[in-house]
């Protein structure tokens, strides 16, 4: 019966870090698409500005 309650300890603790460990992956996951948004937003900004750099720059 000891032996049966531990098992079942055993389980419940496993199936607890499962669930943890699903939530992490969804939170990373969610964290890397909004730094991957970021950069490109960042990268099309830098851009933008280079353009209007020479745009302004050949008309002096």
């Amino acid at each position: 019966m000891e032996h049966e309650k531990e098992i079942q300890e055993i389980k419940d603790r496993l199936i607890s870090v499962e669930s943890q460990l699903k939530h992490k992956s969804q939170s990373s996951g969610t964290f890397k698409i909004v730094v991957l948004i970021g950069i490109i937003f960042l990268v099309l900004f830098l851009i933008s500005i280079g353009l209007y750099q020479f745009a302004s720059g050949g008309t002096t």
